[in-house]
């Protein structure tokens, strides 16, 4: 068929309308489609599940872009004269139609931004995903102008192309995952280690940094290993990571389980990062997943996109508004930063895990007001107050009718604020004006258990702090606290141990589930026994030094310790109130 034949011009303007009329429908649909394409954060590589997620929205968002940009290249093909030989097809027909796809994709993707309803901006991936639909359109245009047998071939075709490609990717994951993790030295921290950390950092609070002043930070590679094998061991992660400084280089090995399964992702990096001016420059020099090394090429590419998702990361950016300079000199990092006052609930949100509920600040507001209102009705021993604020705060509690595993958050929150320490209300959010605060503490102030005023803090403190994050940061928060007090200070004690791990325990069956929340609730709103939630601790040996801890028990972890935190975990493990309901 010759182009001067009749009809042809006509058909050709008729395959241009359709090309006009579906990238007015891609504009419209990019635009008002409800979710953009899922760009990588911190967040995503926390686990496995959550980069498994990623991985899978991503491919099907790619899928989508990719699918939509198929007619492009498929009508592309048929406003260009037809061509005979094999060579000719190929030159003058099929390579100008993929420019054509290619021009007028890109130019989808402008007006989608151009555009007032288009609430997403165009994805990095999504102009390469939507070339890729626009070259298998171009082939199955190609295919379907050259007639039937090629159409009948083409589906063979396309079906060998996915299989194939399918393999590679199968290959590819079969290479980056090992079926051993890498042998990662990681130190193991002892108090001495513990508390050089806390000096590290003691007095640099940015909130303590006048306007105008900056503090510097020095962390040699020993450091950054300390507090990750420290982090993991809270964690009670599996995972295994190591840094080394060289030069101005750092280089990263991590290994992580696959859950569920008995393979690991092995990962080696190595590369170097800057921060001048709020400006994040993050330099990829070498990357190998399992046994797969990433060309440059691609590193290149993927440096950006990694360092946007630590900058978008919601939990580090209150963090890098402060940062000045961040420099890797001589095997150590320096970061210089100024002063800055953490955001609302800015702590919670570092810690908590971002798949449970977030916290209810006026469920936990209301509590308080609810908490100052009963206090005059209350007893004035110190004791009986203790039990009597407990059982009105999860009385309130179960009034709400909201979920008990929500109403009880509130609870413990409430009485780790009112009980325990004003500091909590900081790490979810201020939300009191002053003179509620000064009501609160007037209210009770003196409050005792077992005769203790620093017990009854210890409890609903752990308590809250894992509600706010996990029962193992609570545990070594509480651990930490003691063995800094064995340093010099009033001395490491076990029946401090015993209050915080029972608060601990209390705040996890209060939020277990719904039918743990729902029972505890019943219990303590019917009466609040102190025996029931925290058991006999007088007994326990207390004022303990560093030396004396060393050679009697053999320090944190040793013979004599783990002896009494066993017995401390059988008494907690004992108390009725952590029985399950018959």
């Amino acid at each position: 068929m010759k182009s001067h034949e009749p009809g042809t011009n006509l058909r050709r303007w008729a395959v241009w309308l359709a090309l006009l009329a579906w990238m007015g429908f891609l504009v419209a649909c990019l635009s008002l489609r409800s979710s953009a394409a899922p760009d990588l954060s911190a967040e995503n590589l926390r686990s496995w599940a959550a980069s498994t997620a990623w991985v899978r929205a991503l491919l099907w968002h790619t899928a989508e872009q990719l699918i939509l940009f198929v007619p492009i290249g498929f009508l592309s093909v048929f406003t260009l004269p037809p061509r005979q030989s094999r060579l000719d097809r190929a030159m003058r027909r099929w390579l100008p139609a993929v420019a054509i796809s290619f021009l007028l994709s890109a130019l989808v993707h402008a007006m989608h931004e151009a555009t007032a309803l288009a609430p997403f901006a165009t994805s990095r991936l999504d102009l390469p995903a939507s070339w890729t639909g626009c070259l298998l359109g171009t082939w199955a245009g190609m295919a379907w102008a050259r007639g039937t047998v090629a159409r009948i071939l083409f589906l063979p075709k396309l079906s060998l192309l996915l299989v194939l490609l399918a393999l590679s990717a199968w290959e590819m994951l079969r290479l980056a995952i090992d079926i051993h993790p890498t042998d990662i030295d990681m130190p193991k921290v002892t108090s001495a280690d513990r508390r050089h950390l806390y000096d590290l950092f003691a007095g640099k609070n940015p909130v303590g940094i006048r306007e105008g002043d900056t503090a510097t930070l020095c962390l040699g590679a020993h450091d950054f290993n300390l507090l990750l094998a420290w982090g993991l061991s809270v964690e009670g992660s599996a995972r295994r990571a190591n840094i080394d400084f060289v030069g101005d280089e750092i280089q990263i090995l991590a290994s992580t389980p696959i859950h569920g399964t008995s393979k690991f992702v092995n990962i080696l990096a190595r590369g170097g990062i800057a921060l001048h001016n709020g400006k994040l420059d993050l330099r990829v020099d070498r990357l190998r997943i399992g046994r797969i090394e990433l060309p440059r090429v691609a590193l290149h590419t993927l440096a950006p996109v990694v360092a946007r998702a630590i900058a978008r990361d919601p939990r580090l950016q209150p963090i890098a508004e402060r940062v000045r300079s961040v420099e890797l000199q001589a095997g150590q990092l320096t970061v210089t930063y100024g002063h800055g006052t953490p955001p609302k609930g800015f702590v919670a949100r570092l810690f908590h895990d971002q798949d449970a509920e977030p916290i209810d600040i006026p469920a936990v507001h209301a509590q308080i007001r609810n908490m100052i209102a009963a206090a005059p009705k209350m007893p004035r021993d110190s004791e009986a107050r203790f039990a009597a604020t407990v059982r009105a705060t999860f009385q309130f509690a179960q009034e709400q009718g909201s979920p008990a595993i929500e109403a009880n958050r509130a609870a413990v929150l409430a009485l780790g604020i009112a009980l325990g320490h004003a500091h909590v209300e900081t790490l979810i959010g201020r939300f009191m004006d002053e003179s509620t605060r000064i009501a609160l503490r007037k209210a009770f102030a003196g409050t005792t258990v077992r005769q203790r005023d620093d017990w009854p803090k210890h409890f609903f403190v752990s308590a809250a702090l894992t509600v706010i994050a996990a029962g193992n940061i609570s545990d070594a928060s509480g651990l930490l606290k003691e063995e800094k007090d064995s340093a010099g200070g009033s001395g490491f004690s076990f029946g401090d141990l015993l209050a915080d791990r029972a608060g601990t325990t209390f705040a996890e069956v209060a939020t277990r589930d719904e039918a743990s929340a729902r029972a505890l609730q019943m219990r303590v709103a019917q009466g609040f026994r102190v025996d029931d939630f925290f058991p006999e601790a007088k007994d326990l040996p207390e004022g303990i030094q560093e030396a004396e801890l060393q050679t009697s028990y053999g320090g944190v972890g040793g013979k004599g310790y783990s002896r009494l935190t066993a017995e401390i975990e059988r008494r907690i493990a004992s108390c009725p109130g952590y029985q399950p309901a018959p």
